[in-house]
């Protein structure tokens, strides 16, 4: 398992989803799974969130019932990377159908994102990722880099690209 950690707003939802779909299209990974924990999990939700995603249908009403459904299913899935977005305190997996545990789910990993580097402790991750608001300097470069700007171009786009970097800075 792996954690992202960071401060709202600097990226980690969007990193998690770019691994997903580089990890997919490298065939690290056969099956890419995306599901949205947030602050009040709702396990149902998160179970079809999953099932949807691995193209299951899940007929069952109570949450064990779906978690077992789900469990079976991951267990026959090869190679799936499962990312739990937006996690604020310890989730059981188990109540999901997500079973680590198990010696025949080795093809089954977790990326999960979250705002406290405690919830990657407590969740036991093995590799936790700190991600930081960029420096000023970084944020220019990242700016100009997306947007094709070149150092040759007009020499108060850099005024004006400080400006937009205090306001995003100020949104954050």
């Amino acid at each position: 398992m792996v954690g992202i950690y960071g401060m709202g707003g600097v990226g980690k939802t969007t990193l998690a989803k770019e691994v997903g779909k580089e990890v997919k299209q490298s065939n690290i990974f056969n099956t890419v799974v995306l599901a949205t924990v947030s602050q009040t999990p709702n396990f149902k939700t998160i179970q079809g969130q999953i099932a949807d995603s691995l193209s299951l249908r899940l007929e069952e009403e109570s949450e064990d019932g779906r978690a077992k459904r789900l469990s079976i299913r991951l267990k026959n899935e090869n190679k799936v990377l499962i990312i739990l977005d937006d996690i604020w305190a310890k989730l059981d997996l188990t109540k999901m159908g997500i079973l680590l545990d198990d010696g025949d789910q080795k093809s089954c990993k977790i990326l999960l994102t979250t705002r406290r580097e405690q919830v990657c402790n407590v969740m036991r991750c093995g590799s936790k990722i700190s991600l930081n608001v960029l420096k000023e300097e970084e944020g220019l470069a990242l700016l100009k880099r997306n947007a094709g700007i070149g150092d040759h171009d007009l020499p108060t786009l850099n005024a004006l690209q400080k400006k937009v970097l205090e306001n995003v800075r100020v949104c954050l």
